[in-house]
């Protein structure tokens, strides 16, 4: 792999020094927020423990400390790659994360695949035939999916295809006691990669429309067209290969949604990911699980940000950074 040229060096160091200055700031606030709000981790409200045995787990966690020295001791750890230990598993937290992560970037994945899969032909489909019934279709399911709620989706989707159909599993990632294997994974994955999917479906489905309606209108499209250029090659290769930058943006700000977004759904399948995790530490007022998790999706965002910055400079030529 060629090492990077003198200009894209400075702007890889330069987005580097900034991501990391954002996860300082979210860190602090995020920190601030969670040990300031009422009540307090869950271990300390059970009602066995008197007043004596709460005040030393408060000392034994580091609760009785100001806020300034708690995270200061936080951020130490971290620098060291010690994300701390979970108050309720009793484990590390980078070890719990690791084990998670993994299972919502896989639904992400599948999500965005099929979003992709489904919502560019359609997009440009319906750019090519505008105002049209097929059109009006579309832009109707398109809204349907983006206003549709998703926790009710996805109980109307378990109630149809694995209660009244019995087609597919309603929740987790691998059958109790079964092989594990991908045919497995791959049934249980359908419905919420299908429910986290649908609503950026609509999305990437409008913005193909619209960027690809733009740029039919330009000369050029004109002119392979009366070179006689097939429609589909001048639609696939003259007109979606200049809109697509648009559909790159809004594909790299979805990224994070997929990632950080998908409590509700991993909450309503039982997926064991990032999103339940994430309910689950906010519940039990799990301060370092909290943490570690949003440092984590800090991360893929800013991760998500630059990686769009750089698809530019591959679909476009005529971007550098210089």
């Amino acid at each position: 792999m060629p090492a990077p040229s003198p200009p894209m060096a400075r702007y890889l160091s330069r987005r580097l020094l900034q991501t990391a200055a954002l996860l300082l700031v979210v860190s602090v606030v995020v920190f601030a927020l969670i040990l300031r709000a009422p009540g307090g981790p869950s271990i300390l409200l059970d009602r066995n423990l008197g007043a004596d045995e709460i005040a030393r787990m408060r000392t034994i966690l580091g609760l009785d400390q100001p806020l300034h020295v708690q995270y200061a001791r936080w951020l130490r750890q971290v620098a060291g790659g010690n994300l701390g230990v979970s108050y309720t598993a009793g484990l590390p937290v980078r070890e719990i994360i690791g084990q998670m992560l993994p299972n919502t970037l896989v639904l992400s994945a599948a999500a965005l695949l099929l979003s992709l899969v489904v919502a560019i032909p359609a997009g440009v489909a319906t750019a090519a035939r505008p105002y049209t019934a097929f059109d009006h279709a579309v832009t109707f399911l398109c809204f349907f999916g983006v206003s549709i709620p998703v926790f009710w989706y996805g109980l109307m989707l378990i109630v149809l295809f694995s209660i009244v159909l019995g087609w597919l599993p309603p929740g987790g990632m691998y059958t109790i006691g079964g092989p594990r294997d991908l045919a497995d994974l791959g049934r249980h994955l359908v419905l919420p990669a299908l429910v986290l999917g649908t609503a950026n479906m609509a999305i990437f489905a409008r913005y193909t429309r619209s960027s690809t309606m733009a740029v039919l209108r330009q000369d050029y499209v004109r002119t392979a067209r009366s070179k006689g250029l097939r429609e589909r090659a001048v639609l696939y290769r003259h007109a979606f290969r200049n809109a697509l930058l648009t559909i790159i943006t809004v594909v790299g700000l979805q990224l994070p949604r997929l990632v950080g977004g998908a409590a509700i759904t991993e909450t309503v399948f039982a997926w064991p990911g990032m999103g339940s995790l994430a309910v689950r530490a906010a519940f039990e007022r799990d301060y370092p699980m909290i943490m570690g998790i949003t440092l984590v999706i800090s991360a893929v965002v800013a991760a998500s940000n630059l990686l769009v910055d750089l698809v530019y400079v591959y679909v476009d030529p005529r971007i550098r950074y210089e």
